[in-house]
């Protein structure tokens, strides 16, 4: 992954509201894998919403960086912990 790399959303995911967490869902044959949920916390909500297949790694970085005031190196960190982990569902 580079940071000029463009992320989209693939269509075999779902999101729901669950109380006040939102969840991802990851859908495979028109079945929910429920045994490969993601729990969103506020910083992989704002990550989610920002992959448009138009922002670029570099793009939702810098963003992160703006929306939370946060140093780039640990936002890199968490964009890649959460591209990671929804690359291998």
């Amino acid at each position: 992954m580079t940071l000029k790399d463009i992320y989209k959303k693939k269509k075999d995911f779902v999101t729901r509201q669950i109380g006040n967490e939102l969840v991802l869902v990851p859908v495979k044959s028109n079945v929910a894998q429920m045994n490969e949920l993601i729990t969103m916390n506020e910083t992989a909500c704002f990550i989610w919403e920002s992959i448009d297949g138009k922002n670029s790694k570099e793009d939702i970085l810098k963003l992160l960086v703006e929306e939370f005031d946060v140093d780039k190196d640990l936002a890199l960190r968490d964009l890649d912990l959460f591209l990671g982990k929804i690359a291998k569902l």
